[in-house]
């Protein structure tokens, strides 16, 4: 597997340890910590990072600055990553592959089990197609050399903690697969899901995806418009779209997108394994699509990027200090205070300025050009998985039915068996 993706998994995997009191993947979770961290605190160039906005970032990216920050930068320092000072620490210039390659080898170099190393191996084989149980627990006895009763126990406690997904599908088999499913644009992926719902479902999706491609992202009150909530539903439990959530003091809106939309560059998980580029997207839609005209709604959204890619600044304006904070946390802009109580806004990661660009870029939502990044206030960001847990956790036995099936075509390719 490459570093990249296996660092790619880690994270995925120490975002769902951090809502358990698992310490069962104790190496995955500090491997995965340190990633985030280290995503949140790097930019693209080298930086200094005052002990205050350290501490900052890591309660943002639910890391105890007291108990768990210490550890982790010990070993981002040791992998001379940081420089430790006495009033904060200097930091590379990282991008996001970087990232996760580094992320990786601090999984690597630490202690840890056999079962840890065998569900991200098996994470990546079910993110291809869906696998059964009893085919999942024999290639981790031989690839692993863990007993048949090992194996089972890791595919539990893996599933319980949600790295990885099931549905039964008889008495004594079930189904194991991912919400990374569809990151690939598999059109056999694709066909199977159209094969297994009714035509005039079929000529719905085939409608929402025309818009999807052509717009980047959508309301999700667009698409249950355009699909209906029940086939949406079944669709979006099985990581067909995600869903992502912006909130501010008006509320929370939703957003959906094609997974495969950030494989412009790649084709894996790494692609945007820190849902980077999805925050960026989801903001950037909020401002064109549902903010204000007071505050000032998004138009040219390729003008705006281009300036900020290109390593400048936007503002100075009053709203940027409020606006972006869900950014400001996962390190992605850098916001500084200008005279008369404005702002101005740096873009610290390019990369996932680009990469949400380019899902955005084609559509015909902007008009005219203006000076500078208007309010889009998103204070809170929710990513797709995240919201993917709630759909399938509240889903109904009839969802749930259908998804068993749709899975199943997938990984059957239609043909009974």
């Amino acid at each position: 597997m490459e570093k990249k993706i296996k660092g790619a998994w880690l994270l995925h995997h120490s975002r769902k340890i951090q809502a358990t009191t698992s310490q069962d993947f104790d190496a995955i979770s500090f491997a995965g910590k340190c990633g985030m961290l280290l995503s949140a605190i790097s930019a693209e160039s080298q930086s200094q990072i005052p002990a205050k906005r350290l501490d900052a970032l890591a309660k943002a990216n639910h890391i105890s600055p007291k108990t768990e920050a210490p550890a982790i930068l010990s070993e981002l320092e040791r992998q001379r990553l940081i420089l430790a000072g006495s009033g904060g620490i200097e930091v590379l210039g990282l991008t996001g592959q970087a990232i996760l390659e580094h992320t990786s080898t601090i999984f690597d170099e630490a202690d840890h089990e056999a079962y840890e190393e065998a569900v991200i191996d098996l994470s990546e084989i079910a993110s291809e197609s869906p696998v059964t149980d009893k085919a999942a627990s024999e290639f981790l006895s031989d690839t692993y050399r863990l007993s048949t009763g090992q194996a089972d126990n890791t595919l539990q406690l893996g599933g319980s903690i949600g790295f990885f997904d099931s549905e039964k599908i008889s008495e004594s088999e079930r189904l194991i697969f991912n919400g990374n499913l569809f990151r690939r644009d598999d059109a056999k992926k694709i066909s199977a899901v159209m094969s297994s719902i009714k035509p005039a479902e079929t000529q719905l999706l085939l409608e929402l995806n025309g818009k999807l491609q052509a717009s980047g992202c959508l309301p999700l009150t667009t698409v249950t418009h355009v699909l209906g909530q029940d086939l949406f539903n079944r669709l979006h439990s099985i990581g067909m779209f995600d869903v992502s959530v912006v909130g501010n003091e008006s509320g929370k809106n939703w957003f959906v997108t094609r997974p495969a939309a950030f494989s412009k560059f790649t084709n894996s998980i790494a692609d945007d394994a820190l849902d980077l580029a999805k925050a960026l997207v989801a903001s950037l839609t909020y401002g064109m699509t549902i903010s204000s005209y007071y505050r000032g709604r998004i138009q040219m959204v390729s003008a705006l990027m281009n300036k900020l890619i290109a390593g400048g600044t936007v503002g100075p304006a009053t709203a940027i200090g409020n606006d972006y904070q869900a950014l400001e946390y996962k390190g992605v802009v850098k916001v500084t205070p200008a005279t008369g109580g404005m702002f101005t806004m740096a873009l610290l990661k390019p990369e996932v300025g680009r990469l949400a660009l380019s899902v955005i870029q084609d559509g015909d939502i902007t008009a005219e050009s203006i000076p500078q990044l208007p309010g889009a206030k998103v204070t809170e960001y929710i990513n797709p998985e995240a919201t993917r847990e709630v759909q399938r956790k509240n889903s109904t036995e009839a969802v749930k039915l259908s998804a068993r099936n749709l899975l199943n075509e997938i990984r059957t390719g239609g043909i009974s068996r």
